[in-house]
């Protein structure tokens, strides 16, 4: 993270040096003026070095400026390379991570997490520099100048520094915990405030609240035991800082008494003793942010160590349809007993379509998530035209594959960037076809401002789009990205009968010409497949072409053809799944 931002460390290395020289440099020229005030030097000559010396504080005060401003741009810099990691990964992660992370708490670890950071380089860490960068320059000039204070001052110096530093972690597992907590927090808000309605109607609100003041209830004990050790501990820096001023003082008092150093070198070791005092307690009191940081890093480098490791990934796609296949796959989700997908094998060829069929449950929509790559199988392997997708590049996969799920996700912006998904590479022409293609060139003509129509994020919006044509939106994306494989979740279980027909179309214009799986929930959407698998409690039952297993009596797939038939138009697959199996 820090490669990338080469000449930014530069110039702030640069600048910290100009910050360290400069104030040790105005310290040995104010102990010179007063050796020569002691020795009655002319008035011109101390006038002249009272101006240097005043020049070099003006100078110093703008190095400082620089130095705070060179620190903090390096520090959002380097943190903010690490949060377009994270999101990258967050992002990027399969379900089953998601899963186990809630949104709340990922937007905690990946952009709060990383604030605490950045403040924590760009203020801490560059006076800590400082701070140390002066000691260890004014123990040299010492040592050279007057070697006797010099021997004082870097133990002195060394002790003080040591105690600090043995202080760093003393409260960092509460740190951690209140990170944790306030994590959970925005979790617990976010979910509440989504579920507001139910949480109303249910009467769950006193229940909401109770596991709000846990949570709060953890912070604050965290914080207080945080308060605590650091009021113990900045009570010791301070007796440390005293005994190093008054060593120092006792120390020139004998030097100076014994004639080894001049009253000039006793001033420049107590000025220089003192010098890093005010820093000092500065940080003593920000060692809190320390604990913070510590721990805003401990859950950052969780979040990443949680990352798997693949070697380099495939960058280029095949043109035209690709296989499927799924060899031995097993999937089990860590919240859940059992395997959710057991030793699956199957095979979809290029162009052709496979239907899904199985009742809730059965691992009909996991299975789409892992040709999806969502989620990563257990064991076995998810292949697209022979190569494991867990070595397929992201952009890659994502372009080669489309997925259209159930419930349709709008995002606040035009018609134009809910189509193509906010890429700017996406030609107008395209998005006109693709509309045009699922059905939806009438409704756009409606609309005053065409493509820049804005959406919100929800179906029933101020447009007036309906869920069915929310849905057949979410056909055209995947459309106007001419993917060579689509995997689609029943699209036509949330529409009215008067949009079906329209999806229908819609489906089998997203389907030609592509490999494909559906999965269904109506067994009419099946009339554009090839091939039907049959799934139950996570195994496939039943496998082949549609046609022949419609024409043979005892396959299970015709035995749900002549139980739908005897059931309404409207029936489910569960409805009918539960007659036959």
């Amino acid at each position: 993270m820090v490669a990338p931002h080469r000449r930014l460390v530069a110039t702030y290395s640069l600048a910290l040096a100009m910050a360290t020289a400069l104030p040790i440099t105005a310290a040995v020229l104010l102990s010179h003026f007063v050796d020569l005030a002691v020795a009655r030097a002319s008035t011109g000559r101390l006038v002249s070095v009272a101006a240097t010396y005043a020049g070099l504080g003006l100078v110093g005060s703008l190095v400082s400026v620089l130095v705070v401003w060179r620190s903090t741009v390096l520090a959002w810099a380097i943190t903010d390379t690490l949060r377009h990691e994270l999101a990258g990964f967050v992002l990027g992660a399969d379900l089953a991570f998601h899963r186990d992370h809630t949104r709340g708490e990922l937007v905690s670890r990946a952009d709060d997490d990383v604030t605490a950071m950045a403040m924590f380089l760009s203020q801490f860490v560059a006076r800590a520099v400082s701070v140390l960068a002066i000691a260890i320059g004014a123990g040299v000039v010492l040592l050279v100048i007057h070697p006797v204070l010099g021997v004082v001052l870097c133990i002195s110096l060394t002790v003080v520094l040591s105690v600090v530093w043995s202080q760093r972690n003393v409260s960092l597992p509460q740190a951690i915990v209140d990170r944790d907590a306030r994590g959970q927090a925005s979790g617990l808000i976010e979910e509440r405030v989504n579920g507001a309605e139910d949480i109303a109607s249910l009467g769950a609100g006193a229940h909401s609240m109770a596991r709000f003041a846990v949570l709060a209830d953890a912070m604050v004990t965290a914080k207080r035991r945080v308060t605590r050790r650091q009021m113990r501990v900045s009570g010791s820096i301070r007796v440390v800082l005293s005994a190093t001023e008054a060593t120092m003082l006792v120390a020139g008092a004998l030097a100076y008494s014994a004639g080894r150093v001049t009253l000039g070198g006793v001033f420049l070791g107590v000025r220089f003793a003192t010098a890093t005092r005010a820093p000092i307690e500065g940080l003593m009191w920000r060692l809190q942010e320390v604990q913070g940081a510590t721990g805003s890093a401990t859950r950052v480098l969780d979040l990443l160590a949680s990352r798997p490791e693949y070697p380099e990934r495939i960058h280029t796609w095949p043109t035209g349809p690709q296989d499927l296949e799924l060899r031995h796959v097993t999937l089990v989700y860590e919240d859940t007993e059992g395997a959710v997908l057991e030793d699956i094998s199957l095979t979809v060829r290029a162009g052709r379509s496979l239907g899904l069929v199985g009742r809730s449950g059965s691992g009909k929509t996991s299975l789409g998530r892992l040709m999806l790559r969502l989620t990563m199988p257990t064991t076995g392997t998810v292949l697209i035209g022979g190569a494991d997708v867990a070595f397929i590049d992201e952009l890659a996969l994502r372009r080669g594959i489309a997925g259209v799920p159930q419930e349709v996700q709008l995002f606040p912006g035009s018609v134009r960037e809910n189509v193509s998904m906010f890429d700017g590479d996406v030609a107008d022409d395209d998005i006109n076809t693709a509309l045009g293609a699922v059905g939806l060139r009438g409704w756009l003509a409606a609309q005053s401002n065409g493509l820049d129509t804005r959406l919100l994020d929800r179906t029933e919006a101020a447009t007036g789009m309906s869920a069915g044509e929310s849905q057949l939106l979410a056909l055209a994306r995947a459309l106007v990205r001419n993917p060579s494989i689509v995997v689609l979740d029943e699209a036509t279980s949330r529409v009215d009968p008067r949009t079906q027909l329209l999806v229908k179309r819609a489906v089998a214009e997203l389907l030609s010409g592509r490999t494909s799986v559906v999965i269904a929930h109506r067994l009419d959407t099946l009339d554009v497949c090839d091939d039907i698998a049959v799934l139950d409690d996570g195994h496939i039952v039943e496998l082949g072409e549609r046609l022949q297993l419609a024409a043979d009596p005892a396959s299970l797939f015709a035995k749900l053809l002549r139980t739908g038939g005897m059931l309404s138009d409207g029936a489910t697959v569960d409805d009918l799944i539960d007659s036959v199996l």
